[in-house]
């Protein structure tokens, strides 16, 4: 009797052990590096001018890389668009506005469907164009006026496939530049992405499973 008592705890012991392995294999086991495209509908404004913000809509890729199951860091490029109307009683014009902005940032996975980003960006200014109202031709704006910036953002992202995802950031781009000139160089806006992976996230882990089974 005693000794079917102490096998028959080896072998609840035994299987404990599986099940932690099993759970720590599931839990662990993810795709390090990943690639992704995405499009990025946003309301922008400036900071400190009388204008109102327009909707814009801007696309990219990041870079993803994983160093554990709930940490990693990112980079990537956008072409990201501004877009504003002034409201002075003199100037009614509107502005749009082109930088390539280069982000850096690291991202959090608490979750299985819900993770954090936090970082920073440098924004190249390409163009811009003025118009004095919607129905006039549009003027490129003179070399000089705008240039290039730096700026920071945060967000959640949700996860509604294994590939497909959504996210919201708010994020603020900033230059102490010619502040006697009446166009500014600081901005913020929401922004909504959709995000679609190139490499399927649980692709290794199914492969793994298979050669375990």
């Amino acid at each position: 009797m005693l000794l079917f008592t102490n096998f028959s705890h080896a072998q609840d012991g035994e299987l404990l052990i599986q099940q932690y392995q099993k759970n720590s294999i599931d839990l662990e086991f993810y795709r390090k590096l990943n690639f992704e495209v995405f499009l990025e509908p946003s309301l922008t404004n400036t900071v400190d001018r009388e204008t109102s913000g327009k909707i814009n809509l801007n696309f990219g890729t990041n870079i993803h890389y994983r160093f554990t199951r709930t940490f990693g860091l990112s980079t990537g490029i956008c072409i990201n668009k501004i877009g504003y109307q002034n409201n002075l009683e003199t100037n009614k014009s509107l502005d749009n506005l082109k930088f390539i902005t280069i982000p850096f940032f690291i991202k959090l996975y608490p979750l299985k469907k819900i993770n954090f980003f936090l970082g920073g960006t440098y924004n190249f200014y390409q163009n811009g164009f003025n118009k004095l109202d919607k129905n006039t031709k549009k003027i490129e704006i003179m070399d000089g006026v705008f240039v290039n910036s730096v700026g920071v953002f945060t967000g959640i992202e949700y996860i509604i496939k294994k590939r497909i995802s959504t996210s919201i950031s708010y994020k603020i781009q900033k230059r102490n530049y010619r502040n006697y000139q009446a166009e500014t160089q600081n901005f913020n806006g929401i922004y909504l992405g959709l995000y679609f992976k190139i490499l399927n996230p649980e692709k290794a882990k199914k492969r793994f499973n298979g050669i375990s089974n």
